[in-house]
């Protein structure tokens, strides 16, 4: 039952009005029509039986059960049976499968397997044709039911003595409420093509075959283009999943530029017809381009080139264009603004310039504008022998290490370029030539070499054409390099340490050209990206010296000095220095220092205000018996603002001060002492 399964089985599962009964998973379906209901089945494996089937009714609530057809229904073998049945166009194509001859294949294997495939084929005609599904006993349509009720269908197989096998029942009942119109195909599309139109649509499971319907007119009258139902057939990719074809259907009679209207309907496994897509237009095109002409040839007659082909043969000729390029392999522009007429193939092109070398070939264009491939590329020269005109107003600018030409550009359409001569002396004879391939830009640069800076040189140029003609020279324009070489390094002389502050000498360049130095600073241990300059202009070549001030004290510091020429060039750094900078300002003094006894007699309160120094480093608070001492630090180097004093005892006196110390530990004054008695707690 394998083979049948395959075409009703996915239906039972997806068709509301259906179910599946019986012990066995036999492929019997039920569906409502406008006024009948619709039985379908399929023949187990082992073939027909020969005895037929018979169809069973009984209502919702009956209990008895009434066979619907007179004789078993049985696949029909008789071809003048069929023939009527069925026409002769669906009789030609299924009268073979349903009688079939018997197969000369040797192989056992390959015979099962041509059998199959001819089951398979007849069990889908049967599924989008109704005939096909009579004439085969596979099909039952009950047209004996009344509106309102509903009913029960058990399908049996008969054998030739007349015993019968219950084959598969539908327990869900069924009734003409059930109808529901076939939905229309989903995802119609048309493409029109050259002479064709190509449709697509959404593959799906409910339907067996569709049918394509055409008219001249929207609203006009639809036939159907297909003369067999239209099947999807699928293939498999290496991965196992479906592939379906991009085009479904192709309408090959139809004319270019004619536009014709289309609907879909689907057909399912009972012969219901869907609705109908909704109509949609397409306009097929002529894409076909003509022949290429042929028999081209070119002849120069001065500056003028002309073109010559054979008649295109083409009954949809309009015309020719012409194309021309100045290599073998293009880029090449069209000459025609509109095609040349199909009974004139000629062309002039005049009025090019001498010298040059063309090629050219032509393509022909139907009415419906589509354009041939080129012809066959025909070479033809323009002789040269006149000169392009001399270069004017030839500029020169020095930059280090080159020298910028530029000039106006010469205006000639054969221009291939120009030659650039060079000389040390203005009125040498000899100029040499610096560039044997044609510079293509009106601009040039020459990079002599950097010994030669203190030397002016000489140049003029000429411009040369595609043919090889030279025009004469230019003026000549002079042009020195600029100074390039830079000053030598220059010599720390000496030092001097200040309190935060360092002041540095040294030797004077005795290059003529200095502009003056700059002086550059980093932190001892630095590296090169932490370098920073100290002046904001040059330091002028008449300073000696240079006052660093406004430095941490105790920081170590490294110094670089670098000399600048008028042409700024800069010499290398000199050899670094090192210095260090010191700190003897002591701080201020803390302020406002004040002492007070905790009323338990176990402590001293003592607060202060902090002074104000960049370099503060803290202050440390001394206390003493005496007044003269002496003072020991009670508290670490500290930041704070107010201490508890716990380490004190009662009817004693005690004497306090404080001092502030920077980061170069310089000490501040001390404060006056403060006088604090502890007095011993009252029982």
């Amino acid at each position: 039952m394998k083979t049948a399964m395959k075409f009703l089985l996915l239906l039972m599962l997806l068709m509301p009005s259906n179910a599946l009964a019986g012990e066995e998973p036999y492929p019997f379906i039920a569906g409502a029509d406008k006024a009948s209901i619709i039985l379908r089945w399929a023949p187990s494996d082992i073939g027909f039986p020969p005895g037929g089937f018979n169809v069973y009714r009984r209502g919702q609530k009956g209990t008895t059960w009434e066979k619907l057809n007179s004789t078993p229904l049985k696949k029909i073998n008789d071809q003048k049976i069929l023939r009527k049945r069925l026409g002769d166009t669906l009789f030609k194509a299924v009268s073979a499968l349903i009688s079939p001859r018997p197969l000369k294949m040797k192989g056992k294997r390959s015979r099962k397997l041509q059998e199959e495939n001819r089951r398979s084929l007849l069990l889908l005609y049967a599924d989008f044709s109704p005939k096909v599904a009579d004439v085969l006993g596979l099909r039952w349509e009950d047209r004996e039911v009344r509106k309102g009720e509903r009913y029960v269908y058990r399908l049996a197989m008969t054998s030739p003595e007349g015993e019968e096998k219950i084959l598969a029942s539908l327990p869900q009942p069924i009734g003409l409420e059930d109808y529901k119109p076939v939905s229309n195909p989903l995802a119609f599309s048309a493409k029109a093509r050259d002479s064709e139109i190509s449709f697509s649509w959404l593959k799906e499971s409910r339907f067996s075959a569709y049918n394509l319907y055409r008219s001249d007119e929207e609203n006009g009258r639809y036939k159907k283009i297909n003369t067999a139902p239209i099947i999807i057939l699928t293939t498999t990719d290496k991965t196992g999943k479906e592939k379906i074809s991009d085009t479904l259907f192709k309408d090959s009679k139809v004319i270019n530029g004619k536009t014709y209207w289309y609907y879909l309907e689907g057909v399912d496994a009972f012969g219901r017809k869907s609705v109908p897509t909704k109509k949609l237009s397409a306009t097929p095109v002529d894409l076909t381009p003509p022949l290429a002409p042929r028999g081209f040839k070119t002849e120069v007659k001065g500056t003028t080139i002309e073109l010559s082909w054979e008649k295109s043969p083409e009954q949809d000729a309009f015309g020719y264009h012409v194309y021309r390029g100045q290599q073998y392999k293009g880029p090449f522009v069209r000459l025609t603004k509109k095609a040349i007429p199909s009974y004139y193939p000629k062309f002039k092109d005049k009025g090019l310039p001498p010298g040059a070398t063309f090629w050219y070939y032509v393509t022909a264009v139907d009415t419906s504008g589509n354009e041939s491939g080129p012809s066959y590329t025909a070479l033809a020269n323009v002789v040269d022998r006149i000169p392009p005109a001399p270069p004017q107003e030839l500029k020169g600018k020095a930059e280090p290490g080159k020298i910028l030409l530029s000039w106006i550009p010469n205006k000639e359409e054969d221009l291939a370029g120009y030659r650039v001569f060079r000389s040390m002396e203005k009125g040498s004879k000899h100029y040499q030539l610096l560039n044997q391939e044609p510079s293509k830009q009106a601009a040039f640069v020459h990079e002599p070499p950097k010994t030669a800076s203190d030397n002016p040189f000489f140049f003029k140029i000429k411009a040369v054409d595609t043919s090889g003609n030279e025009s004469g020279f230019s003026n000549v324009v002079e042009v020195k390099l600029p100074d390039v070489t830079p000053p030598v390094a220059p010599v720390f002389k000496a030092f001097q340490v200040k309190e935060g502050a360092v002041e540095l000498s040294w030797y004077p360049n005795t290059e003529s050209d200095i502009a003056g130095y700059n002086l550059y600073r980093t932190k001892a241990g630095a590296g090169p990206a932490e370098r920073r300059p100290l002046n904001k202009k040059l330091i002028p070549k008449d300073e000696r010296s240079f006052l660093d001030d406004n430095l941490v004290a105790g920081q170590k510091y490294a110094y670089e000095l670098q000399a600048v020429d008028t042409s700024q060039n800069s010499s290398p750094l000199s050899r670094p220095l090192a210095a260090s900078t010191f700190d003897k300002t002591p701080p201020p003094a803390p302020a406002g220092l004040h002492a007070s006894a905790l009323k338990d007699g176990k402590g001293v309160y003592l607060t202060w205000k902090m002074p104000k120094a960049e370099d503060l480093k803290g202050v440390v608070l001394y206390r003493a018996r005496k007044r003269v001492g002496p003072y020991y630090p009670i508290t670490p180097l500290t930041f704070g603002s107010r201490f508890l004093d716990a380490k004190v005892h009662t009817e004693r006196t005690y004497f306090y001060r404080i001092a502030a110390f920077d980061r170069a530990n310089n000490r501040s004054p001390y404060t006056e002492p403060v006088e604090v008695t502890l007095k011993k707690m009252e029982e």
